[in-house]
């Protein structure tokens, strides 16, 4: 897939930006040299309520957070995940904005070299109209159980990842790559 080892990263928040957003769950899926070598999913605790819409549109509840770890609790295992890697996500500023300002509030300076799968997804299939995942997982008939979950939203930035591979090649996804590591995401 990569020359280095990737992390496949999806994230639900609490709705807010800037200072008052805050992760409330993450799904991250690990891969080297095309496997999977590890997967992780947890709820996060972000120490304020959920407003009702985050609830409807995630199945997140505030009682499901309630006995859920801080962020500051699973720290040292994200970091753990995540070393070494390059951060890919859908929209990858997004989840990659929460995860610098929660790991920085820590006092860790979080700065990988970061893939976008919207970028990757307008780079290889131009044809399409609208590159945002749900029309993605449609598109592609990429099976997903639990959509506007963190770990299988994760899940399907990858298979979309592999599919694009198998359907344009992995010379064009390397392209697509090189590219994307020399200009801002």
């Amino acid at each position: 897939m990569f020359s280095q080892p990737a992390v496949f990263v999806d994230i639900e928040t609490n709705g807010g930006n800037g200072p008052k957003g805050r992760i409330i769950e993450v799904g991250l899926i690990r891969v080297e040299d095309g496997e999977v070598v590890r997967e992780y999913k947890s709820l996060v605790n972000p120490g304020t309520g959920v407003p009702v819409w985050i609830e409807r549109l995630t199945g997140i509840r505030n009682s499901d957070l309630v006995g859920a770890p801080y962020f500051e609790d699973i720290a040292e295992e994200l970091r753990d995940i995540l070393g070494g890697a390059i951060f890919v996500a859908h929209n990858v500023r997004f989840d990659y904005s929460f995860f610098r300002s929660h790991f920085a509030a820590l006092g860790h300076d979080y700065k990988p070299k970061l893939f976008c799968t919207v970028r990757m997804s307008r780079g290889m299939y131009p044809e399409h109209k609208g590159h945002s995942l749900e029309k993605i997982i449609n598109r592609h008939n990429i099976a997903v159980e639990d959509r506007h979950r963190a770990y299988d939203d994760a899940r399907a930035i990858y298979e979309f990842a592999k599919l694009a591979i198998a359907e344009k090649g992995h010379d064009a996804f390397l392209a697509n790559a090189a590219l994307q590591m020399k200009t801002k995401t």
